[in-house]
């Protein structure tokens, strides 16, 4: 009998720029597909879904049973599980001791298991049977050596986003790095503490193309992912991070959210509550009046007769304690030490109950009350009479509604005075570049009745303190300065030492330097042109780019439009900026209606991460600042332009002499009525362009019928103008001339490129390359050095040309490369794209 092999496909997720793709069986260059996506590949040829279209799950029950690491993964399940349009399940079937076996075909999700190249963080082997490329084994193992977390901190990485990813894998997707203008889940790189916990489009085609399915989302269809959402708090305490929820329906198709809970109350909410064709919707649940426990409660997403159910639970613990620890310290026969107070909070009226234990049997310690009801205070206090130097333990456990917490208490007895310094360490954080101080402050003092006097020493350049000597009790300053620290995490030590006392006390200092936010330069452009050093205008959408700009990448849920977005804020004349879209690398806004009153002069843009601040840009400010979309998003080749049905203008549909068509832009300048910042634009009265305007095509003007804001939108507006009896092209050349100042130039449906693989070669000798683009005529040839090449044509979503460059024509720098029609030479050539020749 003849055995069917597997090849063993590896896919890694790596630290700092995070879920890297690194393989030799598997290409992450490999062609994106018209969705966005990419496929794993064996060899050269992508992988066939697996048979029955779903796995059997196992998790690691040492690492992932019954934890909040155990509903991340659930949550990650379903997520691909509820995609409406694809047949995939990931079934979740118990949990395993033992590590994964290959070739069972099942999954196992592991915590180690294997070694893992440096940056690691979590690993996929897809198993694919040779002879037909069908994937028949999946297995997932998890790094043990980073900080993965359900809960991440700013430090941490999001351990559902990263299984989510894994989860891709395990389905048949590869990394669609350079497939999407923004990073999705599939995206080969995550940030600390970023979360992409919801699927994109781009996965949300991958596996409708690999596991077809009933559903028609998409196309008039329903569907909302993930199937259940679950929160974690502490009661009384805040309430959990939002979560969101990504509804696929047909363009134009009307949706309804609707909430309901188990106990009848208002804790659940979602916003928006109803719209048309995809959206995305944010769930936010309000723990602070709740008491402890767990709460259900369901959101109902109807369209067209059609319904989505998704659950929700909410589960509070019972008590929160602050601090975790005390320390007193005294001398022998000296006065006892101040009592100390602890905090309790939780659900408020909760009762609680309070217990001492000691070491060592005796009854030092004590406290204020042992109960009562929350939010509380309770004093603790030491009883030094008759105890000898030494060191002495003991603790204090706060109960309440089923869940505890205990309280270390350390009491330091010494047979002379000491000093006494708090807090015994201290975490700073601050930007690179900056010369401004990050300070604390440190109080130090004497264990007995007597003064000591001090001084403080450092073992780090970076370290100032103020003063440097003193006489207890005293305060101090502890300050770091990021100057020219690269960004990382630095450790040091401040020493405080006194003649009379035993020894010194140590204060370990650990400081953050994260990178500047910083603005590129040229980096504000035209949302829809990418064109640089352009003034910008009043309702104009923008885009920054840069490093550092925001904390993780988030998008705007609905309308109004916040000016806040995973801790990024833009102030463009002093003025909050509505804000779309936003990521460490990219922001893009609707910039501010006060820049209408400022017109001919320049301002200022800042942008800020949280707490940090970018450099201010200077920017000048136009009464217009033209830039039309394109069709691929790459400001180049065809524009936006629609036939009045709203279908594209392409090579299959042409402009047809004296229709009306639309072309979409942004920057069109005053509008009438004007529309308020952050707000769309309404359907009655038309906010109509102050500035004329005027569409060109082919150099002679277009009867125009409308220019202005596009309803429903912010930022984004149009031209509505009648098409010439005759035109010179079949697919001619167009620009937007506002008040005279002329748009980015695009074609109406003319041949378009992308991009080149690979984008390098070598100098020398003759090289075959691919280009991708859009309406290419079966009769294209390449247009290189001024030489016209033969190349073949493939029409496969995206159409590829592939070209055999003469090795005369590549010499080191960069070759233009473009297209042309040999059957219609007179019509104009695609956009330009480079081949860097090295």
């Amino acid at each position: 009998m003849r055995r069917n092999f597997h090849i063993l496909v590896l896919f890694f997720a790596v630290a700092a720029a995070c879920l890297a793709a690194g393989s030799e069986t598997t290409a992450d260059d490999t062609a994106c597909m018209p969705g966005g996506f990419k496929l794993i590949t064996v060899g050269n040829t992508p992988v066939i879904g697996k048979a029955g279209a779903s796995f059997n799950v196992f998790f690691d029950s040492a690492s992932f049973q019954g934890n909040s690491f155990d509903s991340a993964l659930r949550s990650a399940m379903s997520s691909w599980s509820s995609v409406s349009t694809s047949a995939w399940r990931y079934n979740f079937s118990g949990y395993t001791a033992a590590g994964a076996s290959p070739n069972d075909q099942q999954m196992e999700i592991i915590k180690g298991g294997m070694s893992f190249p440096s940056g690691v963080l979590a690993t996929t082997l897809v198993g694919a049977l040779v002879s037909t490329g069908q994937i028949a084994d999946s297995d997932t193992f998890f790094n043990p050596a980073y900080s993965l977390s359900p809960s991440p901190g700013p430090n941490d990485f999001d351990f559902q986003s990263v299984a989510l990813h894994e989860m891709g894998h395990g389905l048949g997707l590869a990394h669609n790095d350079g497939c999407n203008p923004q990073p999705t889940v599939m995206q080969s790189a995550i940030a600390p503490g970023e979360q992409r916990r919801n699927l994109f489009a781009p996965e949300l085609a991958g596996v409708t193309y690999l596991y077809p399915g009933s559903g028609i989302a998409g196309g008039g269809g329903l569907g909302v992912s993930p199937s259940s959402l679950i929160f974690t708090g502490t009661a009384g305490g805040a309430s959990p991070a939002p979560q969101t929820l990504l509804v696929s329906a047909g363009p134009g198709a009307a949706w309804s959210a609707a909430v309901a809970t188990s106990n009848g109350g208002n804790w659940l909410s979602v916003s928006p509550q109803s719209g048309a064709g995809p959206a995305t919707l944010t769930v936010n649940v309000a723990a602070a009046s709740l008491d402890a426990g767990f709460y259900a409660g369901q959101i109902t997403v109807s369209s067209g007769g059609s319904s989505s159910t998704v659950s929700v639970s909410l589960n509070l613990a019972g008590i929160a304690v602050s601090p975790g620890s005390l320390i007193f310290t005294t001398t022998v026969g000296g006065a006892p030490p101040s009592p100390q107070a602890i905090n309790l909070s939780g659900a408020p009226g909760a009762a609680w109950t309070a217990a001492t234990f000691t070491a060592d049997g005796a009854n030092w310690l004590s406290i204020s009350s042992s109960a009562g009801n929350l939010p509380a205070t309770v004093l603790v206090s030491v009883s030094t009479a008759g105890l000898a130097a030494n060191t002495y333990t003991g603790s204090i456990t706060i109960s309440s509604g089923g869940a505890s917490s205990q309280v270390p208490v350390q009491l330091a007895v010494s047979s002379e005075a000491q000093l006494v310094v708090s807090p015994a360490q201290l975490s700073l954080s601050g930007a690179a570049g900056s010369a401004v101080p990050v300070c604390a402050p440190v109080s130090i003092r004497s264990s007995g009745s007597a003064s000591l006097d001090w001084s403080a020493s450092l073992n780090a350049s970076w370290l100032s303190v103020q003063p440097a000597s003193g006489r207890t009790p005293a305060s101090m300053s502890i300050c770091a300065t990021p100057g020219s620290l690269p960004a990382g995490t630095y450790s040091a030590n401040v020493s405080i030492t006194s003649g009379a006392s035993s020894g010194p006390v140590n204060i370990a200092v650990s400081f953050s330097v994260t990178a500047a936010v910083t603005i590129s330069s040229g980096g504000v452009v035209n949302g829809a042109s990418f064109a640089t050093g352009q003034p910008i205008t009043a309702g104009e959408i923008l885009s920054i780019f840069g490093v550092n700009l925001a904390s993780q990448t988030a998008s705007a849920a609905g309308f109004p439009l916040p000016t806040t977005l995973a801790d990024c804020r833009v102030q463009i004349a002093g003025v909050p900026a509505p804000l779309l879209y936003v990521s460490p690398g990219q922001i893009n806004l609707v910039a501010p209606s006060v820049l209408s009153n400022l017109s001919g002069a320049s301002t200022t843009l800042v942008v800020f991460n949280g707490p940090l601040g970018s450099q201010p840009v200077r920017i000048s400010v136009a009464a217009q600042a033209p830039g039309v979309f394109s069709v691929l998003g790459n400001a180049a080749g065809a524009g936006a332009v629609t036939h009045q049905d709203g279908s594209l203008v392409s090579r299959s549909a042409p402009l047809v002499p004296g229709e009306p068509i639309s072309v979409y832009l942004t920057g069109i300048g005053p509008l009438s009525p004007p529309v308020p910042d952050g707000a769309p634009a309404p359907a009655s009265p038309l906010p109509r362009a102050l500035n004329n305007v005027q569409l060109i095509i082919d150099g002679q003007p277009a009867q125009p019928l409308y220019a202005g804001a596009t309803p429903t939108f912010a930022g984004l507006q149009e031209v509505v103008a009648l098409v010439p009896a005759s035109l010179s092209h079949r697919f001619p050349q167009m620009s937007v001339l506002v008040q005279g100042v002329a748009s980015n130039p695009f074609s109406a449906g003319g041949p378009t490129l992308y991009d080149v693989s690979p984008a390098s070669v070598p100098a020398g000798a003759d090289a075959t390359v691919t280009l991708r683009g859009i309406n290419l005529p079966s009769t294209s040839a390449v247009v290189a050095g001024g030489a016209t090449l033969p190349a073949t044509l493939s029409q496969s979503g995206w159409q590829t040309l592939q070209v055999t460059i003469p090795a005369r024509l590549l010499t080191s720098g960069s070759l233009s490369l473009a297209v042309t029609d040999t059957a219609a030479p007179s019509e104009p050539i695609s956009n330009s794209i480079s081949l860097i020749v090295r």
